[in-house]
């Protein structure tokens, strides 16, 4: 076995798992400058060693399962969690690797897709009340969001004439933006983003003033901890792959875009209020799936001419 080859194709998992971390320090450092507080300080220099101590801390405390839980899918569902939301970095438009998916868009649908099976598995294993209601939240969530998601992927494949996420980015390295022609497209992507990874406005999954805490509330130390990791790593991708597919150019400014879309997710969950699960269905289908199938011939017609 290649010793190196492994430990090389670890380090970018590694990598993901320390953004995370720290990723919850800047968001409640954000918080608690727009709610005007001190958020975390106290642990090491303006508490840098927080999320550590938070992982300690809950890898630390008893794994419970519930009585009349089923064992095996409690446990499976947070590994399938995190196993799900890894394997999306695997996309992450590299302008050298060893590897590249020259199918990348539908790739990242697939595994969006996916993502949900994880959830139904922890809220249906959890053999509670709560816990069932979150996850069949979800998953309509899910599937009504994909629909718009598909027609924004058509869009900018359309106008890339690729669909690998390195080729999309490279695309728009002369400083042509596909924000630029396709804004609205870029706004209903944003909101589907915040659909898919279960964010404020639209974190009816995990309701805490309707499910305490929805579909993870019977889940404590580290399968509670993974699950929040694999939440905040599918909101880092969705970041990069905000970046990279209105944006592009080289990786430097798709990693400072990035920034800024992870920025916004933490903006946005201090600024709106959750709102009700109808509307947010109604949102979907009878709003954002109009304006893209609008948008999604006006492409057609204008990439036609």
């Amino acid at each position: 076995m290649d010793w190196v080859a492994v430990i090389v194709s670890i380090i970018p998992f590694v990598g993901v798992l320390l953004a995370v971390g720290f990723y919850t320090l800047l968001e409640r450092k954000i918080l608690a400058i727009i709610m005007i507080r001190k958020g975390p300080s106290k642990v090491s220099y303006m508490g840098i060693l927080q999320p550590f101590s938070d992982a300690g801390k809950l890898l630390c405390k008893e794994f419970i399962v519930p009585t009349r839980a089923n064992v095996g899918p409690f446990i499976l569902a947070p590994a399938l969690m995190l196993a799900i939301s890894l394997l999306g970095w695997l996309l992450y438009p590299y302008k050298s690797a060893e590897v590249f998916y020259v199918f990348g868009v539908i790739l990242f649908m697939v595994i969006t897709s996916v993502s949900v099976y994880g959830v139904m598995m922890s809220g249906w294993a959890s053999n509670s009340k709560y816990s069932l209601l979150g996850a069949v939240r979800a998953m309509a969530q899910s599937i009504s969001y994909e629909i718009p998601m598909g027609f924004i992927f058509f869009c900018v494949v359309l106008c890339s004439g690729v669909s690998m996420f390195q080729e999309i980015s490279v695309f728009q390295q002369s400083l042509f933006f596909f924000f630029l022609p396709l804004c609205v497209v870029m706004l209903v992507w944003m909101l589907c983003m915040l659909a898919e990874t279960n964010r404020a406005p639209f974190d009816f999954v995990e309701g805490e003033s309707e499910l305490v805490s929805g579909y993870n509330v019977e889940y404590s130390g580290g399968g509670f901890a993974v699950m929040f990791i694999a939440e905040y790593s599918s909101i880092l991708l969705s970041s990069v792959m905000s970046a990279a597919m209105f944006f592009g150019g080289n990786e430097a400014l798709v990693g400072f875009l990035m920034m800024v879309f992870a920025i916004f997710f933490v903006v946005v969950r201090a600024s709106l209020p959750r709102l009700r699960y109808d509307k947010l269905m109604n949102l979907c289908w009878t709003v954002l799936l109009c304006v893209m199938l609008t948008a999604s011939v006006c492409v057609v017609v204008l990439v036609g001419v």
